[in-house]
């Protein structure tokens, strides 16, 4: 059995609150499909690296790293013309530590959302009503239809909060981020493929659980 360890380092608390319930959920779901072996996925991350410049990000995660197998390192992509530039610093996480410890690029995992880490939560708006308790339909609260329209809005974290305050309507603001693990609970992974960030990003952690012989490769 393998006791598969990660580490990560996101943007923000709002951030880590949905994706350390959806990491470990996809590589279960990875595993269970196509698992050579049996491995046991933590609930979660082995280390958490504060958000910092390249440098220091890369040196901590190098001194940690015995502590983990493969690493996730998250950057949105921005909304105003930084796309490339924000894409990029994400890869330059993982190259540090491959110029500092030798780490594996391939175990270098990058989360590149498009826009923000809420056109993913709006990947699956069954997942978003029901975390927000609405029984009524997505679109009356202005919710997008799927992944792929998810990822074509602006300013999907402005849709998301008014969405939450039509379902509340004059009862006091919801702590919009409390609902994120909720939400990334109930979120079906067939729903999430319809992103190609999502795509991208799940294609990169296959190839990381390959490289440690976990699944077989492409």
């Amino acid at each position: 059995m393998t006791y598969l360890c990660w580490a990560a380092m996101y943007e923000g608390e709002t951030d880590a609150a949905y994706f350390d319930v959806l990491i470990p959920r996809l590589m279960e779901d990875i595993i269970t499909d196509r698992g050579l072996r049996e491995s046991t996925i933590p609930a979660s991350a082995a280390v958490r690296l504060p958000r910092d410049a390249v440098e220091t990000v890369a040196r901590q995660a190098c001194e940690a790293a015995p502590a983990f197998h493969l690493i996730f390192m998250h950057a949105d992509t921005g909304g105003r013309g930084l796309e490339s530039g924000i894409d990029r610093r994400s890869e330059r996480y993982c190259e540090a530590m491959t110029r500092l410890c030798a780490w594996p690029p391939e175990r270098c995992v990058t989360i590149t959302p498009r826009h923000e880490t809420e056109a993913w939560i709006l990947a699956d708006p069954d997942a978003v009503t029901g975390a927000l308790g609405y029984s009524g339909r997505p679109a009356d609260i202005g919710l997008p239809a799927d992944a792929s329209e998810a990822e074509r809005l602006g300013d999907p974290k402005a849709i998301l909060a008014a969405a939450a305050r039509a379902v509340r309507g004059s009862r006091r603001p919801l702590a919009l981020a409390q609902t994120y693990p909720a939400i990334a609970q109930r979120q079906a992974f067939h729903r999430l493929r319809g992103s190609r960030s999502f795509r991208a990003c799940e294609a990169n952690l296959c190839r990381a659980l390959a490289s440690l012989g976990c699944i077989a490769g492409a």
